[in-house]
């Protein structure tokens, strides 16, 4: 079904294409394909959020079609309905994707099956003008059925892949971009990731994920309505040992006994930080904290940290710390240089010794912090506005 819109609905090239041949009575229906969506928690869950928010406020009509929840614990429903937007959740099994996530062909395994199954109904039953697939798995599922099926697929790569040099699966992976229609990359690595693949470079544009900045913004008095005292550093985020935990819980044994850490989040080593709890007599587990609840949090700490030892996608707790006023320590590596630079943070290379003269420096130097915060909430206006989604829109046409 088809939806009426004003002109000033619609932006970019859609609604010139639609002012262009005199038709203002339609609108682009649109498939989000996705292993993880909220409830499940996460950065790209955060940024699908968002996207598919603004494209029901901007008249698209939307189908997701996802898996219920693989990593959190969060109520879920099969089948949601509301105007202009629909979503499926397949049940899936859960509890194996951190026993999968680090052998690509496993995580394939997994993963691939009920999204492949169920796509060709939701096609025939929504018939979309585009399917937009994030991530690998999605991708090799949207690009099969939307060949199949005549519609135009385009696909986000998320995250730095680090693909094969030689062998099947990069040949596949190759295949799989070069017969989108469009790739979506959030850094210059990631863009490059995907051309050195042999992708035809005119196919793969860069885009940049945006905040809702009326929800992420300074809480005042957030400290007091946390109850929290002294000098407070906040990890978010899951809690594996890509993320820098392992570091970060060693650089908290020795740094000075003023400062406070938080850690939100779950994941495997979710017992190993709770057994630290006795030789780290400052740092505190806050467990899984509601996206709504987060703007509190960050605008509670005095720093946040992101030690990751992998290579961030791009790292999107950075926009939501910088967007509620809260410098960011964080990992030289991947994406986060691209996020992020020196007038609203520090970059440094993770080790417990970095990692501690980092916090240090700025619980010693309250005078550098402030400055810093002072850029932070411009830094993300400019940077992470609701704007940026016209990078993605651009590519539906």
């Amino acid at each position: 079904m088809r939806y009426p819109f004003r002109e000033d609905d619609i932006s970019g090239s859609i609604a010139t294409r639609i002012k262009n041949r005199g038709i203002l009575e339609t609108v682009m229906k649109v498939l989000q394909l996705t292993v993880h969506f909220p409830p499940n928690t996460g950065g790209v869950e955060t940024h699908l959020s968002d996207l598919v928010g603004e494209l029901v406020k901007r008249k698209f009509d939307v189908f997701v079609l996802t898996y219920r929840p693989l990593v959190a614990n969060a109520r879920w429903k099969v089948w949601e309905s509301k105007k202009n937007l629909k979503i499926l959740r397949l049940p899936w099994i859960k509890g194996l994707y951190y026993k999968t996530i680090y052998n690509s062909i496993l995580a394939f395994i997994y993963t691939f099956p009920g999204l492949f199954l169920a796509l060709p109904f939701v096609i025939l039953f929504f018939n979309p003008d585009v399917i937009h697939s994030h991530g690998v798995v999605a991708g090799f599922v949207g690009t099969i059925w939307g060949k199949v099926f005549g519609k135009r697929v385009i696909i986000s790569a998320h995250n730095i892949y680090h693909f094969p040099k030689h062998g099947l699966y990069r040949q596949l992976v190759q295949t799989m971009f070069n017969k989108s229609d469009g790739v979506l990359t959030l850094a210059e690595l990631s863009k490059n990731e995907v051309i050195s693949l042999g992708v035809d470079r005119k196919k793969v544009n860069k885009f940049t994920y945006w905040l809702d900045l009326e929800k992420f913004r300074v809480i005042k008095s957030a400290k007091d309505k946390l109850g929290w005292k002294g000098f407070d550093v906040l990890f978010v985020g899951r809690l594996v040992t890509e993320k820098g935990i392992p570091e970060l819980l060693e650089a908290a044994k020795s740094w000075d006994e003023g400062i406070n850490l938080y850690i939100a989040g779950t994941g495997p080593l979710e017992q190993e930080i709770k057994n630290q709890k006795s030789k780290i007599q400052n740092m505190n587990y806050l467990g899984r904290v509601d996206n709504d609840n987060l703007p509190l949090y960050y605008s509670a700490a005095d720093i946040v940290i992101i030690p990751s030892t992998h290579e961030e996608g791009f790292g999107r707790v950075i926009l939501e710390s910088l967007a509620c006023g809260t410098p960011v320590i964080g990992s030289n590596r991947g994406a986060i240089p691209e996020a992020m630079d020196e007038s609203v943070g520090k970059l440094i290379d993770v080790i417990p010794k970095n990692i501690r003269q980092a916090v240090e420096y700025y619980h010693d130097n309250p005078e550098k912090l402030a400055n810093l915060a002072r850029n932070t909430r411009t830094f993300a206006e400019e940077k992470y506005s609701n704007k940026n989604i016209d990078q993605i829109i651009q590519l539906y046409d």
